[in-house]
């Protein structure tokens, strides 16, 4: 299995732990008329496609713990990131999308960012420790 598929499970199940702790997302869905589960599942995802494309070959690149919780919150960055403009299509009108998207970033930030922020270096930090334990690939 690839650093990048472990990766990607990790960031999955943390992000939908955290995405799942997050009460804003759930209000601004019902305000929305979505499903709670839409903002809950497609976070998650996110962090599953960008864990996939920011762990590429990490197997010969990571050699400390901290390169790859560094990769962790910048997997997380992108994921909030993705979900404030999620957060912005459901809830504003599109003359008004880059103002409330910096709203959204705002204000997702302020209140989902710790769990997200935790979600990303818990991962991080034990994506990390499978790549350095699996033993490295041969170069042919």
């Amino acid at each position: 299995m690839s650093a990048a598929t472990i990766a990607s499970l990790v960031f999955f199940a943390s992000s939908l732990i955290a995405s799942g702790m997050v009460e804003l997302v759930w209000a601004i869905g019902r305000e929305a008329g979505v499903s709670r589960w839409i903002f809950v599942v497609i976070p998650a995802l996110f962090a599953m496609l960008y864990s996939l494309l920011v762990y590429q070959r990490a197997e010969r690149k990571i050699q400390q713990l901290g390169q790859s919780i560094s990769r962790g919150i910048l997997v997380m960055l992108l994921t909030w990131a993705s979900l404030a403009a999620m957060l912005t299509w459901a809830r504003c009108e599109s003359r008004d999308f880059s103002y409330c998207f910096g709203l959204m970033l705002t204000a997702s930030g302020a209140l989902g960012g710790g769990p997200l922020l935790l979600c990303g270096l818990g991962a991080g930090m034990l994506t990390g420790f499978l790549i350095i334990r699996m033993p490295k690939p041969r170069i042919a």
